[in-house]
């Protein structure tokens, strides 16, 4: 026969339920994706190889590469592109310095690089009428950032190397350009690797 629950039961059980979940609050935004270095593995494969060790973010010349932290168990400590706190010189650094092989310093093609830029009008200051900004054109080394009428920032994706220059040097916030990672296929057979 089946317990009959009192209502003193369903109370006392169910509080501390209900405080745990008040405490937790309401689900924030979702995360922005991660941006992994340049000649990172697919991510799964990426995931199950990079060793945490940390070499990589200490290799790095330009100080953009960070560890992960606050995404959970199995991605953190993982290291990830910073852009706040520089861009990527695509010197390789990063790779050469992997001992697990999680980063690949031989990888041409578009898996090569971090990600692409992608602009966030609504965000922009060109946009908004508040001012002529330059920042992102004027900073980007592979000249993919070009001003519509010099007010639309557009970017040709076949020459962005996605190294976060734009990104770096935004003035608003939140960034009005960012740069997104890319699609790493987990085997090189003929996919770009470009956002889907």
């Amino acid at each position: 026969m089946a317990h009959t629950w009192t209502r003193r039961e369903v109370l006392l059980g169910g509080l501390p339920r209900l405080a745990r979940r008040l405490a937790e609050g309401p689900p924030g935004p979702p995360l922005p994706p991660l941006v992994r270095p340049p000649g990172a593995l697919a991510e799964a494969d990426f995931l199950a190889t990079c060793e945490r060790c940390h070499a990589c973010v200490e290799a790095c010349p330009n100080h953009v590469l960070a560890a992960v932290a606050g995404r959970g168990e199995g991605i953190d400590g993982t290291p990830h592109m910073a852009f706040r706190d520089g861009y990527c010189a695509l010197c390789r650094a990063c790779a050469a310095a992997c001992p697990s092989g999680a980063l690949r310093g031989a990888v041409t093609g578009a898996t090569a690089y971090p990600g692409v830029a992608v602009v966030d009008m609504a965000a922009c200051l060109n946009k908004a009428g508040f001012a002529m900004c330059l920042s992102c054109q004027d900073h980007c080394p592979e000249r993919a950032i070009t001003l519509v009428q010099l007010r639309t920032p557009t970017i040709a994706a076949e020459r962005c190397t996605g190294c976060g220059a734009c990104q770096f040097v935004c003035p608003t916030s939140p960034v009005a350009i960012a740069i997104t990672p890319i699609r790493r296929p987990a085997d090189e057979s003929g996919s770009t690797g470009l956002p889907a």
